[in-house]
């Protein structure tokens, strides 16, 4: 097999694994918690769906999943240490588990909640006390790890855990650390330090970097419990900022609707909406409207078209639209919880009780519910993990149980 083959067939299986079955980091192939997968039921029988497979062996902790080619992987504590786990997509047995630091931390919520990210050969993931870690997708073993607390001078909002997740952008991992030194960090896969965005020091929240297009510029998104910030990915310069009334805990990235920025946290904070404009080389950041009612917690945000789509503390589903900020409808859904779109649907999971899952359309003409189920074998824990669909397949984490049904249209 000559070389040029081999580099085509490599580049072909990476770009199949990718539109077709992968979730390659946190909220998916383009960070937006959309599925790519098409061809799924038009509805929820009654029952649920079929029930594929469980198991429960992935340990203590509120992490999501990440899948690339034959494997997937999370983190999960066991006694006094957080692992990184990898799993065969086919049998679901273990692969490897590695230590990558200690378990608990979060307060009443002890477990690691960042998951983790993996190119085909290296998986990055941040446990709960800092440790940022890469490890041979193939056998486990650590290629490099930094405690970005002890090392680097890492420092987070409030008393609860590290639990944000590294982003993969072409040659460099993007993770928000906190501290003097600067609030997000970009790597090189060697475990190199590139930048820190010197300019912006808040302690970092529990949100993630979302790479997004305002004005033909790339850049990062990142919110803090003090700041939404449009930052550059070549050098950490910040682009544009303004400011976030952020309490307690901020959780739910923020997302991109045309040239509108809506972040939105709990703990009566709600939502703002800043439109970005551009004017040849300086980007500005206009505040047009704010709502203390549009509260997203940390159950996500989901962009379809020109509208947002949360589960709020309100224990309702809100649909909002983006140019104007203002609520379209809500609906009381399955309550508070956590939200996917996939093939013109939005899934619905709800955080407690019997942690309903229910379907909908993704829709601003109102709320049009496809049918629902209760999750099986809840744990006494919040079910925090987001739902996932990949390859045909729903998958629901509740602490170390996993189940995976068929979602696939017959």
């Amino acid at each position: 097999m000559n070389r040029l083959f081999t580099v085509v067939l490599i580049l072909s299986l990476f770009a199949g694994y990718s539109l077709a079955g992968d979730w390659p980091q946190w909220k998916g192939p383009n960070s937006d918690n959309h599925s790519l997968c098409t061809g799924l039921i038009d509805g929820i029988p009654e029952g649920g769906p079929k029930l594929l497979w469980k198991i429960d062996t992935l340990g203590a902790g509120y992490s999501n999943l990440c899948f690339f080619g034959d494997q997937f992987f999370t983190t999960g504590d066991f006694g006094d240490q957080c692992f990184v786990l990898a799993l065969d997509r086919e049998t679901q047995k273990i692969n490897w588990r590695t230590p990558i630091g200690k378990s608990g931390g979060g307060g009443r919520y002890p477990g690691a909640c960042g998951s983790p990210a993996c190119d085909g050969d290296t998986v990055y993931v941040m446990g709960q006390w800092g440790d940022f870690a890469a490890l041979d997708a193939k056998d486990g073993k650590i290629r490099w790890k930094i405690n970005v607390e002890q090392e680097l001078g890492g420092s987070k909002m409030n008393q609860w855990s590290y639990a944000m997740s590294p982003l993969l952008d072409g040659d460099k991992i993007v993770i928000p650390i906190g501290g003097a030194g600067g609030t997000l960090a970009a790597f090189d896969k060697s475990g190199k330090l590139l930048w820190r965005t010197a300019e912006l020091t808040d302690a970092a929240a529990y949100t993630s970097a979302v790479p997004v297009e305002i004005g033909g510029v790339r850049q990062y998104l990142l919110l803090t419990g003090n700041s939404l910030v449009g930052i550059s990915p070549t050098d950490g310069k910040i682009l544009w900022g303004a400011n976030f009334p952020g309490q307690t805990a901020v959780c739910s990235d923020p997302v991109l609707v045309g040239d509108v920025v809506m972040a939105s946290c709990g703990y009566n904070v709600g939502a703002v909406f800043y439109r970005i404009s551009k004017e040849g080389d300086t980007f500005k950041a206009f505040d047009f409207n704010g709502d203390q009612s549009l509260q997203s917690h940390h159950g996500g945000i989901i962009v379809v078209g020109d509208h947002c789509y949360f589960m709020s503390n309100s224990r309702r589903i809100i649909c909002v639209e983006a140019k104007t900020g203002k609520m379209v409808w809500e609906n009381s859904g399955v309550g508070k919880g956590s939200i996917l779109y996939a093939d013109g649907k939005l899934f619905l999971r709800s955080e407690s009780g019997d942690g309903t899952v229910a379907m909908i359309e993704a829709t601003p003409a109102g709320y049009k519910e496809l049918g629902r189920f209760d999750q099986p074998d809840r744990s006494d824990k919040n079910s925090w993990a987001y739902p996932l669909i990949v390859d045909g397949k729903l998958f629901l984490r509740d602490q170390g149980l996993l189940l995976c049904y068929d979602v696939k249209k017959q």
